[in-house]
């Protein structure tokens, strides 16, 4: 393509079956319109498999995707996508990872790697100049990732970049997570079991150029003015500063109400052990992502931890409250130990934890007995067996076997009022923050594509008029959020609000943004974005066209759904949330209301263009240039 800047407009096919590749151009219009991420891995997997195919199957699509501007070494565009059909929910599967394995993901030679097929022995791809040579990695399979990532260093140099699976993606766990140079996580709706079903172990990137970029000066401007301002922008400052996100329990949790004990209650005793300093004795190292100034990943290593890899204890947040106060620990070392072993097993840490607070919720409530466990129970608040129990997951050994599946399917195997204990939306395990005091939050876990992500879209907690940031609105009023409002407020003006806020965010993840370098909230604001989607590829653009992005991701990953067999009834969270108030803190007494729910949900139908049936509608297919869908 002529006078084109900052992705290289292809799209590298990779069959597992044939071991053969071919490297696809697509034309600028494709690129305008899908963008890259989860909306072109969406296009993908809607244009080359069929409805109802098996997610554990070969011809499931394996898809790591940068977008046009993302895989540069600036503020905010480190990012990558994987995605694939889920084996959780059967429907659209998608994640994002920082770190560095996405700019050396722009330097492949493609914008987009598409695994197909299913090798007949353990595989690792590499990938060099739109080139992919096939590697023999039966040696490597079932090994931990750092000692996969050793390995392949040995064979091929050190300067590679490994996208891996540990032992719980081999042996298809679910919930299993693809990790890439050795700590950071793809870590939600079990890509690490979709890449363990091809029996490809490891995707190496080597060398290569990223593709020019058009105006290098504008970029890099846009990335020293964020980090002259992250001392002046209090959740950017927080973020940077030691320990970094993974610290938010006693700091914000406690304003929203803590999840404890697989949402059934919301009191913790040893909430202390989670402050500041309590991390801050622990030995701490600065990530971070190439290029962008804000190093919000930081790697925390437990203490008494010599036996773990330390280069494997990069954190995120959500693990500190899946694996600590929603199975009742109140050992912080005990939640980084299992952050670390996560890490190396290649598992999910917050699918992990809500597996972990299903069983312990049926042993207390006698629905599991020690006859299901080894003579043994598995109680709240039992960090040693809960680690031995996540290292059973990954190996389906006993109880593990039936937890390797995720919630919903080992609630259905173990029967009864089991079910009703599931914490999850679609088949995708909850997050650790509370729905039933930030409605915003609770509309997202329930329409969001990808089921329920605490980065779905900016939490109440910022918007609430009594908490939340000092600067909230000042980039929120560009997207129409013009007021604060109460976090636990249900109704109509605040869908307005929740719609606009999800759009951004989608939008970020079409372009693979980082959203914790983004408005609403953070310091990039949508002025910025669209400067920086002009400074990298030199289209003439707009905040208008980067919304239009995050809009059609919706429609097109709905489209998918539904094709797929989810419904407007898959829309709901677990009945928990209707029927049990909180029970203590600030938050005590907030609760869902179906009636009011349901009124929020067909007002965010009707707001999307969908019909009554969450359906979007042939006016809406025109006018996102998804008429083609009407033909499939």
């Amino acid at each position: 393509m002529n006078n084109q800047y900052g992705y290289w407009g292809t799209i590298l096919w990779v069959d597992l079956s044939t071991r053969t590749y071919r490297l696809e151009e697509r034309d600028e219009l494709f690129w305008r319109r899908y963008g890259g991420g989860g909306l072109v891995a969406t296009k993908l997997l809607l244009e080359a498999t069929e409805p109802g195919c098996d997610p554990l199957g070969p011809e499931n699509l394996l898809i790591f995707a940068s977008s046009v501007v993302a895989g540069h070494p600036a503020a905010g565009l480190a990012r990558f996508t994987t995605a694939a059909k889920s084996p959780l929910t059967y429907g659209i599967g998608e994640t994002r990872t920082e770190g560095p394995w996405g700019v050396a993901l722009k330097g492949s030679g493609a914008d987009v790697i598409v695994f197909t097929g299913q090798a007949e022995r353990p595989t690792g791809v590499l990938i060099e100049g739109g080139r992919a040579t096939f590697l023999d990695a039966g040696a490597l399979w079932g090994c931990q990732i750092g000692e996969t990532v050793d390995g392949l260093e040995r064979e091929l140099g050190a300067e590679i970049h490994v996208a891996a699976i540990g032992p719980a993606g081999e042996n298809l766990v679910r919930f299993a997570s693809v990790i890439t140079d050795r700590t950071y996580q793809a870590a939600r709706m079990g890509m690490g079991a979709v890449m363990g079903a091809k029996r490809l172990k490891a995707v190496i990137l080597r060398g290569g150029e990223r593709p020019a970029v058009y105006d290098e000066a504008v970029m890099k401007r846009i990335t020293a003015d964020f980090e002259r301002r992250i001392s002046v922008n209090d959740l950017s400052k927080w973020q940077y500063d030691l320990p970094g996100f993974s610290c938010w329990i006693y700091l914000h949790g406690l304003d929203a109400a803590l999840d404890v004990n697989n949402y059934s209650r919301s009191q913790f005793e040893g909430l202390e052990h989670f402050q500041e300093a309590s991390f801050l004795e622990h030995s701490i190292e600065e990530l971070g992502c190439p290029g962008c100034p804000n190093r919000c990943i930081k790697s925390i290593h437990p203490h008494g931890g010599a036996d773990l890899d330390p280069r494997a204890s990069g954190i995120h947040q959500d693990v500190a409250g899946a694996m600590g106060p929603n199975i009742g620990v109140a050992d912080l070392d005990v939640v980084l130990r299992a952050n670390n072993l996560c890490n190396q097993l290649g598992l999910d840490p917050t699918s992990l934890g809500f597996a972990l607070s299903l069983a312990m919720e049926c042993f207390e409530r006698g629905l599991l007995g020690p006859e299901d466990h080894d003579g043994r129970a598995l109680t709240f608040g039992d960090g040693a067996a809960a680690l031995e129990m996540m290292e059973q997951i990954a190996a389906r050994r006993g109880l593990g076997d039936l937890l390797a599946e995720g919630t919903r399917r080992a609630a259905a195997r173990i029967g009864g009022e089991a079910p009703h204990y599931a914490m999850h939306v679609k088949g995708l395990e909850m997050v650790a923050f509370e729905p039933r005091s930030q409605t915003n939050l609770a509309l997202g876990y329930a329409v969001a594509p990808i089921g329920p992500r605490y980065d779905i879209c900016e939490h109440d907690w910022d918007f609430d008029t009594t908490v939340g940031w000092s600067h909230t609105l000042e980039l929120s009023r560009t997207l129409g959020v013009l007021e604060r409002v109460p976090m636990n407020y249900m109704g109509a003006d605040k869908v307005h609000n929740f719609k606009a806020l999800l759009t951004l965010w989608s939008a970020a993840d079409v372009l693979d943004f980082c959203i914790f370098a983004i408005a609403p909230t953070r310091l990039l604001s949508l002025r910025q974005m669209t400067d920086m989607l002009h400074a990298v590829t030199g289209w003439e653009t707009s905040s208008y066209e980067i919304m239009r992005l995050g809009e059609r991701r919706l429609h097109l990953m709905r489209w998918y759904n539904l094709r797929e067999g989810l419904t407007a009834a898959d829309d709901w969270l677990p009945d928990r949330f209707y029927e049990e108030p909180i029970a203590a803190g600030p938050r005590r007494g907030d609760v869902l209301d179906r009636t009011a729910f349901q009124q929020a949900l067909d007002t965010f139908y009707a707001m999307m263009g969908w019909d009554e049936d969450g359906r979007p509608t042939q006016a809406t297919l025109f006018d996102h240039g998804l008429e083609w869908l009407l033909a499939a």
